[in-house]
């Protein structure tokens, strides 16, 4: 359904937001990305919802439009390098006369080569993204098996997508979806997202109890935190 504009005014600052009415949302969601704020109403709910809604929550909400301003800022990598498994990578294109139309990626230390037919005006770049995100499935249904047995949980079902503003989410029904950048990111760090994901199908908040279970299988979960905090805008594909 369509998003309308409105605006509210917190703390005396006048905060911009959509509200976008949803068919499958079960609940009331804010959303805080570059693109701003977005409250999701599941459908039926009265628009002056979003208003309480937003007051209710607004500690955390100035919290995220601060972090998300300061993340918008930091500079990203460029354009030639990216991240893989935590570590910037140069990539290397390899043009080569006899090789048709199919692309082929390796990765080697310190870079990622990639190899396209002579002449190819597509995008080194993409190209990389598209075997990352070839690559993402396995290794991500990988950790969610290990942890899985760790925490003794049981997931129904994992999918890989693209969000854009989210690393991980699970559903009230034990579904669990990650971003496929995650393999950009350190070990570690994918580790830390999973915990977090299955301790969700244990607590589906982040209460005192969610945050000690994922302290009890991640005790450094702050540190992968901070990681994806500042690394942010480098984890970001144009």
């Amino acid at each position: 359904m369509p998003e309308t504009a409105h605006s509210i005014s917190i703390a005396g600052k006048t905060i911009p937001y959509k509200i976008r009415v949803s068919t499958r949302a079960t609940r009331l969601r804010i959303t805080v990305s570059a693109n701003g704020v977005t409250v999701t109403l599941p459908k039926g709910v009265p628009q002056r919802e979003a208003e309480t809604f937003l007051k209710q929550n607004a500690v955390w909400l100035n919290t995220q439009l601060e972090r998300t301003t300061r993340l918008t800022k930091s500079p990203a990598l460029p354009a030639d390098v990216m991240l893989w498994h935590g570590e910037a990578v140069q990539l290397q294109r390899i043009e080569e006369a006899d090789r048709k139309s199919r692309v082929k990626v390796e990765a080697a230390k310190g870079r990622l080569r990639v190899y396209m037919p002579a002449g190819s005006k597509a995008s080194t770049r993409l190209a990389a993204e598209a075997w990352m995100r070839a690559n993402a499935r396995a290794e991500i249904e990988q950790v969610v098996v290990e942890q899985s047995r760790r925490m003794n949980a049981k997931p129904k079902a994992v999918s890989i997508r693209d969000q854009r503003t989210r690393w991980g989410s699970c559903s009230s029904r034990g579904n669990l979806a990650f971003n496929w950048r995650l393999v950009m990111t350190p070990p570690s760090v994918l580790e830390y997202v999973v915990v977090h994901e299955l301790a969700h199908m244990f607590e589906l908040n982040h209460s005192k109890n969610f945050w000690d279970i994922v302290a009890r299988y991640f005790p450094e979960y702050q540190k992968a935190r901070s990681w994806l905090r500042k690394n942010a805008s480098a984890l970001r594909v144009e």
